[in-house]
């Protein structure tokens, strides 16, 4: 359907079937008389059948006589749009016409004209003038209603097509506008919480909730409307909504009415139009059928969308579960964990910001990971329970979908800077219980608010995370068990007591200090450790401990290497162990076996234990002999700075054993 001015209307009723039909019946009644029709009185003449009558007022050579017609015709056409009445007039020269409306219910499409009529036909015209009238108003609103039809059911087709539900409101708004000839209009829609929110507006500046000053209950619209016995009725004095739209749009209540429009469907309010009218404006027989048709289609295709929408979050959850999983398989590390997690949020529910808090031993919320978020807003400093939006989600165990938090009294006492977005999305992370908080902030595109939809996609992705973690626990877990075993069997080995830290337990201890001192995630760190317990086993096949003969010192830290690594392959270490354990023995400056990596080529694990390993060797040697000192050591260690150790790494060990033996 689209905007169907009068003129327009009026040319689609002469060229009916049912307008030449009548023509047709009357020519032979009243002797062919001149046909004319005009849509306005600021619109030229148009003639519809002349039968060649030059004698006629409108069509004869004299200018005279045309300006004796032209003037007695608008005249009664002045009258007839002023009282919407038939008139019976003069047709200069020396005949007469009758000047009748067009019109459908109380809507004006024009004039009919029909002139050049014998005087002698005066007496049969009055009865003929009512049956004219009423005749027209007939063909006229059956032209109305099949196009109107015809625009329903296009109409129909593209609701049902439509799953954009930008596109479908607007186009939707804009049709109804249309048919109630209004000049502006907003659409509402009805979320899930039974609320009003504006979503579409022609005519009029954008609409933001805010600019209402308070949430509209959908609740009392949805109560009253059900019984309206019509499809579009003006609001009551003193109804909110009319009120603010009044106010609005500086609306002139002498003038125009403000007028509701349900999108209603069983009984339940899927949308609300609100428009203006003029004053006085009513809703004809046919205006009713269409906007009756019209809402109903309408209110049928948001229910398609919305459930469509609901189908695309499932799936979007169900593709998230996958996501998740893999993250799970491809790391095993809490921090990379999250990281990852972050950023798959941002995709999944298009938004620009994200930060994941976990509780620390007391409760409190502790940022891990804060994306796209400005200084000092939510997630970025530690909060205490109750505290800020993720706070509350932690204390009571609940999602929370947050429009315009700054104006929410639930967090007055909120610093400003917390919140930089119009809306945020928080769910819990639960195991037995909360251990901590995602939120999402500044959705992208329209609408810029989170949905229902998107709040449970996002508890899909908590629950997906919170077992991601825990299983990095329960491996991280398993491996500082294993790790502990073995330094007490080592220390078992080596001592003769569990207790008494042994050479392999003092150089795992010493690689994980070392490590840490320089920032590495702990889950690096026990790596390191299994490596330097399985290169200190490595001892335990030594030749030279089993029969008291020396061989070369590089073939006896082959097998030794050889037997640690055959070690950490029966562990399942092959991929993180293996690599340190099989390029400890390289050089910085590339000098080393087995490969001659040089630099950064050679793992950071391997560097680190065979630094690590050449510095215990100097205060605790093997053979048994008294250890020099640590400054000494250190000396001897800096002689080999970027010809066999990493000289970043030979810094740090010095900065640390300092620090260490200091405290």
């Amino acid at each position: 359907m689209t905007h169907n001015p009068a003129g327009n209307r009026l040319k689609q009723v002469i060229e009916s079937e049912g307008f030449l039909e009548l023509v047709h019946q009357l020519d032979a009644i009243l002797g062919d008389p001149v046909w004319w029709c005009c849509p306005n009185l600021e619109s030229p003449l148009t003639l519809i059948r002349s039968h060649n009558k030059r004698d006629c007022g409108l069509l004869n050579d004299d200018p005279k006589i045309r300006k004796e017609w032209h003037e007695a015709t608008s005249d009664a056409m002045k009258e007839v749009f002023a009282d919407r009445v038939g008139l019976m007039t003069i047709s200069p020269p020396g005949h007469v016409q009758v000047v009748v409306p067009v019109l459908c219910g109380n809507d004006l499409h024009g004039i009919v004209g029909v002139s050049h009529l014998p005087e002698y036909e005066q007496r049969r015209l009055p009865p003929l003038l009512s049956l004219l009238i009423e005749h027209l108003r007939q063909i006229a609103e059956r032209v109305r209603s099949d196009q109107d039809m015809r625009g329903i059911r296009r109409l129909w087709n593209d609701f049902v097509s439509t799953l954009d539900l930008g596109a479908l409101l607007e186009r939707i708004l804009e049709e109804i506008l249309i048919l109630l000839d209004s000049p502006d209009g907003v659409l509402f829609l009805t979320d899930p919480d039974k609320r009003l929110i504006p979503r579409k507006s022609i005519g009029t500046e954008e609409v933001h909730l805010e600019d209402i000053g308070y949430p509209l209950s959908a609740a009392p619209y949805e109560n009253k409307m059900k019984s309206w016995d019509q499809p579009a009725r003006p609001l009551s004095e003193g109804d909110p909504l009319r009120d603010w739209y009044i106010q609005h749009t500086q609306s002139d209540t002498t003038q125009q009415d403000v007028w509701g429009v349900p999108l209603m469907h069983f009984d339940h309010l899927y949308g609300l139009v609100v428009c203006r009218r003029k004053k006085g404006a009513i809703i004809e027989k046919h205006l009713g059928m269409s906007l009756d048709t019209l809402t109903l289609g309408s209110s049928v295709a948001i229910r398609n969308a919305h459930e469509f929408e609901n189908m695309r979050q499932k799936s979007i959850a169900l593709s998230t579960v996958h996501s998740v999983y893999r993250l799970m398989s491809s790391t095993r590390v809490a921090s990379d964990l999250l990281h990852r997690m972050a950023n798959l949020t941002l995709q999944v529910l298009n938004s620009r910001k994200c930060s994941i808090m976990l509780a620390d031993p007391e409760g409190n919320l502790q940022p891990c990971v804060t994306l796209g978020l400005g200084e000092g807003e939510i997630g970025t400093q530690p909060l205490e329970l109750g505290e800020s939006i993720p706070g509350l989600v932690a204390e009571e165990g609940i999602s929370l979908r947050v429009q315009n938090p700054v104006e929410d009294p639930r967090f007055e006492t909120d610093p400003k800077n917390y919140y930089q977005s119009e809306s945020y999305l928080s769910v819990p992370l639960f195991e037995e219980d909360v251990v901590g908080v995602i939120t999402v902030g500044e959705k992208a595109g329209s609408p810029s608010s989170y949905s229902v939809g998107d709040r449970e996609v996002l508890n899909t992705m908590a629950e997906q995370a919170v077992i991601a973690l825990m299983n990095i626990q329960y491996f991280e877990k398993q491996e500082r068990i294993a790790l502990k075993t073995m330094g007490t069997f080592e220390n078992l080995f080596e001592t003769g007591d569990p207790d008494t830290e042994g050479r392999s337990q003092k150089l795992a201890t010493l690689i994980s200090g070392l490590a840490e001192s320089i920032q590495i995630d702990e889950k690096s760190r026990q790596n390191f450790q299994m490596a330097a317990f399985l290169q200190s086993l490595g001892y335990l096949g030594d030749e030279k401990a089993k029969d008291g003969e020396g061989i070369a010192d590089s073939e006896r830290d082959s097998k030794r290497v050889a037997m640690a690594i055959r070690m950490a392959k029966r562990m399942d270490l092959s991929d993180t162990v293996v690599p340190i354990l099989r390029d400890h023995l390289e050089n910085f400056d590339g000098s080393g076996n087995p490969r001659g990596l040089k630099g950064d080529e050679i793992p950071l694990g391997a560097r680190l234990l065979s630094l690590s390993e050449a510095y215990l060797e100097q205060v605790d040697p093997l053979n048994g002999e008294e250890g020099i000192g640590i400054e000494e050591a250190l000396q001897v260690i800096e002689k080999a700075s970027g010809s066999r150790f990493d000289p970043n790494l030979v810094e740090a060990i010095k900065e640390f054993v300092r620090k260490d033996s200091s405290d």
